[in-house]
C-alpha cells in the first residue's frame, strides 16, 4: 500500500475514532438529561394516607370511613388531596437527573437533615416515597426517591406545598349559607342586640325600621361562602374563651329554623369565631376555632347605627 494510502486510511480510522467519542459522550449526556422519575400515576382514589414528615412536625392526611380527608385529626381542605397528587404529577412529568452521589444530598437539601420525606400510602402498601429538598429556579426543586441515591430536578408544586404546616392544609370553611335561603339575623354586641328581617318585598328591616340595603347585603353575602383566615395556636387557642362571647351572629330562615349560629372573641392575637351550640344557646358547640380578620367580624356584626335608617 502506497504511503498516500496509509495516509488515508489513517485519516479515515482517526475520523472514526473521533465521531465514537462524540457519540458516547452526547449519548450519555442525553441519557442523563432525559432520565427522569418514574413514578405512579395515582388517582385520588388509590390513595388512603399522605404523610409529610419534616424535622419540625409531621402532616397527616388520612382518609376517613365516610370518604373525607382529615389533617392531624381535623377536617382537611377540599383541595388538600388533589394537589398533592396533581404534584406528584407535574414532578414526574417534568423530571431530570441531577445528581447521582450521596455527597450532593446536603446541598440539595435532601438528606435526613433539611429533607422532607412524602409518602403515598395505600393501607400497607407505600405507592410513593420521596425525600423533598431544596427549590431551585423559579418552579423547580429537587427530590430523591427514599433509598437510593439518585437526585431529580422537577418542575412544579412539590417543594412548595413541602413547605406548608398542618392549618395550611386544614378546610377553612365556615359556613356556605344561600343569601336568598335568609330570613331573619340576630345580631349581639355588647352595647346591645338587633334583628333584621327579610320583608315578602325583599327589602330588610331593623326592629321594625328600614335598614340599610348596603349593610345588609355586605352581610348576607359574606355568608354565601364564609372562609377563615387562619387558625389559632396551641398557645393562642388557650387564650379564646367563648363563654361569655362578645358578639353573637344568629341566622335563620323564614320559619325560624337556624342555618347558623357564630360566638366570636378578640384577644390580642387577632379576632376568632366559633359555631355556637344547638339553638344559639351558650357560647359552647366545640367544633374548630377560626381567626377573621377584624374587617371581616365588623361586616357580620356591624354596629345597631350602621344598619338603621337606609334605604
Amino acid at each position: 500500500m502506497s504511503p498516500t494510502a496509509l495516509k488515508r486510511v489513517a485519516l479515515a480510522f482517526f475520523v472514526l475514532l473521533l465521531a465514537w467519542g462524540a457519540f458516547k459522550l452526547l449519548g450519555e449526556r442525553s441519557s442523563d438529561e432525559i432520565a427522569g422519575l418514574n413514578l405512579p400515576q395515582l388517582n385520588i382514589a388509590d390513595v388512603d394516607r399522605i404523610t409529610l414528615q419534616r424535622a419540625s412536625d409531621t402532616v397527616d392526611l388520612v382518609k376517613t370511613a365516610a370518604g373525607d380527608w382529615t389533617v392531624n385529626g381535623h377536617a382537611a381542605s377540599a383541595s388538600a388531596v388533589e394537589d398533592w397528587l396533581a404534584a406528584l404529577a407535574d414532578a414526574s412529568a417534568g423530571s431530570g437527573l441531577a445528581a447521582r452521589s450521596a455527597t450532593s444530598h446536603a446541598r440539595m437539601g435532601v438528606d435526613s437533615v433539611k429533607g422532607r420525606r412524602v409518602q403515598f400510602l395505600s393501607g400497607d402498601r407505600t405507592l410513593v416515597d420521596l425525600v423533598v429538598g431544596n427549590r431551585g429556579r423559579v418552579g423547580t426543586g429537587y427530590v430523591r426517591p427514599a433509598e437510593t441515591d439518585e437526585v431529580y430536578q422537577i418542575r412544579g408544586a412539590l417543594p412548595r406545598l413541602a413547605d406548608r404546616g398542618v392549618n395550611d392544609w386544614r378546610d377553612r370553611r365556615i359556613a356556605k349559607v344561600p343569601s336568598d335561603s335568609i330570613g331573619r339575623v340576630d345580631v349581639t354586641r355588647r352595647a346591645g342586640r338587633y334583628t333584621l328581617l327579610r320583608t315578602e318585598e325583599h327589602t330588610w328591616t331593623i326592629d321594625g325600621a328600614p335598614a340599610d340595603s348596603t349593610t345588609v347585603a355586605r352581610l348576607v353575602g359574606a355568608l354565601r361562602d364564609l372562609q377563615a383566615s387562619g387558625f389559632p395556636t396551641d398557645s393562642q387557642l388557650g387564650e379564646i374563651a367563648f363563654d361569655d362571647p362578645y358578639r353573637r351572629l344568629r341566622i335563620l330562615d323564614a320559619s325560624g329554623v337556624e342555618l347558623l349560629s357564630l360566638v366570636f372573641d378578640s384577644t390580642a392575637a387577632g379576632t376568632w369565631a366559633r359555631r355556637a351550640g344547638g339553638g344559639g344557646g351558650g357560647g359552647g358547640g366545640g367544633g374548630p376555632v377560626y381567626r377573621l380578620d377584624w374587617w371581616r367580624v365588623n361586616g357580620l356584626t356591624p354596629a345597631d347605627s350602621t344598619v338603621r335608617g337606609g334605604a
